[in-house]
């Protein structure tokens, strides 16, 4: 018979196990979106993949039912803070490039009005020359 001390390990194992295959499963996309025309690559990247199944399988079988539930719901939880994240981020972002696109249209109006008015100027001195 199990101690509790031994069920906790095996549980957090196969919890850590469960996460870390999904966010592999994740990460293989990246290199296959990258670079889609290296065929090593991208066969080293399926069987990553595939490897994951297999570990998430192991945690699971580890971690038991409550254990991929509590792993899943972990990992829907960071996904969902950092995704919420990266629209926030892009927002400021967003928001300072506006910013500098009307402080540059800003700043060209003003240089263009000084350049016509130092134009015009140039033209009513030559005006007054050839009176």
């Amino acid at each position: 018979m199990e101690t509790k001390q031994e069920v906790t390990k095996r549980f957090i194992t196969g919890v850590i196990l469960i996460i870390a295959s999904l966010i592999i499963g994740k990460l293989v996309l990246i290199p296959i979106i990258l670079f889609p025309t290296n065929k090593d690559l991208i066969i080293v990247m399926i069987w990553l993949y595939a490897i994951s199944w297999g570990i998430i399988i192991i945690g699971i079988m580890m971690a038991g039912k409550e254990g991929y539930k509590l792993a899943m719901h972990k990992y829907k939880d960071a996904k969902k803070r950092s995704i919420s994240k990266v629209r926030q981020k892009s927002r400021k972002a967003a928001k300072k490039i506006r910013q500098s696109i009307r402080l540059k249209r800003k700043n060209t109006n003003k240089r263009s009005q000084q350049a016509s008015q130092k134009a015009h100027q140039k033209n009513r001195k030559h005006d007054k020359r050839l009176s």
